[in-house]
């Protein structure tokens, strides 16, 4: 997987961590490499919507829109 940001910059790597990045990034977007097998890219956006940004730091507050998933800040807002 290739993700990049918003200024075209960007890093490839396996689906898991493809979509954490994706997840931890605004306006970011991914693209299967060449080997990936299909449906790749679409399994790692699909993916990202539902991770929390920078989800590594276990111990944050995640209060704010900005640290919640996709997912949730829609689930938030249909309520």
């Amino acid at each position: 997987m290739t993700v990049l940001d918003a200024t075209d910059a960007g890093a490839d790597g396996c689906e898991h961590h493809g979509a954490r990045l994706l997840a931890s990034l605004d306006r970011s977007r991914v693209y299967a490499l060449p080997e990936a097998p299909a449906g790749a890219a679409i399994r790692v956006f699909k993916a990202a919507d539902t991770i929390r940004p920078f989800c590594w730091y276990e111990d944050a507050p995640r209060t704010e829109s900005s640290q919640l998933s996709h997912a949730e800040n829609r689930a938030r807002h249909q309520r």
